[in-house]
């Protein structure tokens, strides 16, 4: 259809294999021009769905049958539309405005809006959420925002925003705060969180900054981890206080979180990121701060390790990734145990190091940084709540400490290394 024109979808005649969850005959309708986009419904059955109007100019509609059990099948008719809501726009270099409809007054049932963002090449674009109230919920299945960076249509979901403060995450990695992150959590609030990563991998989830309400068996504010998808899931473990907590290993690709607070007493929260790999250890890291460590850390990691970590830095950034003086046990030279640094995305890019034995590492800047441990075991040694046991390193990537790593625009950051 035409750009800033919608589809009106209608089936005016339906019969499919019925089955309660549709799992042999179906149609499945996609708000977009792929399978990658919203799915608006899938149908069975013999009851005509109701129409559909899209909130843009492209519709799929995919149908599946399986090896038995014909029917008689679906008649539908499509026609274009004015929109009521949506559209593409063209970014500029002053501010422009998108509201829901009718606002400031409240949006009609049933309405669904897409609007999509150009930019000229080489440019970013900033929104800022100026006025949110919708419909509270525990999940983002009904009433919500959602961001999503272009053209990809399969990358990871930016924002996803409710006026609740449930969220459902799912990607291979990304970033959690409490409510009200940097300021003090509000109180009364019980939020559920459920990061769901690609099949066959688990998730790693690392924390930067942690202070809620102490107390013993933490009964007033805490987060509470399970490994799993449900509030009955395996608990990992639950979490109070102004400790920084060990890193969170999950063994699936699910990891339930709920993160309560009382009416007293509202501290400042948490931040954390989270990673997923098939491997076990590894993944992607985005953003301009972040933590990561060795698998099972504080503990030591099992022998014939092998992970690989992508840091990535916004477009016009730098990555300085700093160390502590670090000891890799190593029987040869930097053959078999040994730490590596590239300089760009991949094991291709420009290496710094190996690097075995006692040595220090001086801060190193690039524009995307991959780090690959030992094939075996090594250990570091520095300050003992990061580098505790042999077979274990960590790196703290905050703006301050031991063993960071930063993104910061590439026009402030010099070459790395000793003055002369």
């Amino acid at each position: 259809m035409p750009v800033n024109r919608a589809i009106n979808l209608t089936f005016t005649s339906f019969e499919l294999e019925t089955s309660s969850t549709c799992r042999y005959d179906f149609v499945k309708v996609y708000d977009g021009d792929n399978t990658h986009f919203p799915l608006v419904g899938t149908f069975c059955g013999t009851s005509i769905p109701s129409y559909f109007i899209s909130s843009g100019n492209l519709l799929t509609v995919h149908f599946v049958s399986d090896g038995s059990v014909q029917r008689r099948g679906f008649n539908a008719t499509y026609m274009s539309v004015p929109l009521v809501c949506g559209g593409t726009l063209n970014a500029t270099y002053g501010a422009q405005a998108i509201s829901s409809p009718s606002f400031p007054n409240a949006y009609p049932d049933f309405t669904s809006c897409r609007w999509i963002i150009d930019a000229p090449p080489q440019e970013t674009i900033q929104l800022s959420v100026q006025t949110f109230a919708l419909q509270s919920g525990q999940s983002c299945s009904t009433n919500y925002l959602e961001m999503k960076d272009w053209p990809v249509v399969n990358t990871p979901t930016m924002v996803l925003l409710l006026s609740g403060c449930s969220r459902t995450f799912e990607q291979e990695y990304g970033y959690l705060k409490s409510p009200g992150w940097p300021e003090v959590y509000p109180h009364d609030v019980d939020c559920t969180i459920l990061l769901k990563a690609p099949q066959n991998s688990s998730i790693s989830l690392f924390f930067n900054s942690f202070d809620l309400e102490s107390h013993s068996s933490c009964q007033y504010d805490y987060l509470e981890i399970r490994n799993g998808s449900t509030s009955d899931s395996p608990l990992i473990d639950r979490l109070c206080g102004g400790t920084v907590p060990n890193p969170i290993f999950a063994q699936s690709n699910h990891l339930y979180l709920r993160f309560k607070s009382d009416f007293s007493m509202a501290r400042d929260g948490f931040e954390a990121t989270w990673t997923s790999s098939p491997h076990g250890c590894g993944g992607t890291l985005y953003g301009d701060h972040g933590t990561f460590t060795s698998p099972n850390f504080p503990g030591t990691y099992p022998n014939s390790t092998h992970c690989e970590w992508s840091i990535t830095a916004p477009r016009g950034r730098l990555v300085t990734v700093t160390f502590a003086q670090i000891y890799i046990d190593d029987p040869g030279s930097c053959q078999n145990n040994y730490l590596k640094l590239y300089d760009g995305p991949d094991a291709s890019s420009q290496p710094v190091g190996p690097y075995c034995g006692a040595v220090g590492i001086l801060p190193m800047a690039g524009g995307q940084m991959n780090w690959w441990d030992s094939q075996r075991s090594f250990y570091c040694t520095g300050l003992p709540s990061f580098c505790q046991n042999k077979s274990e390193f960590n790196v703290k990537t905050k703006l301050s400490g031991h063993m960071t790593w930063e993104a910061a625009p590439a026009q402030t950051l010099g070459c790395a290394g000793p003055e002369p």
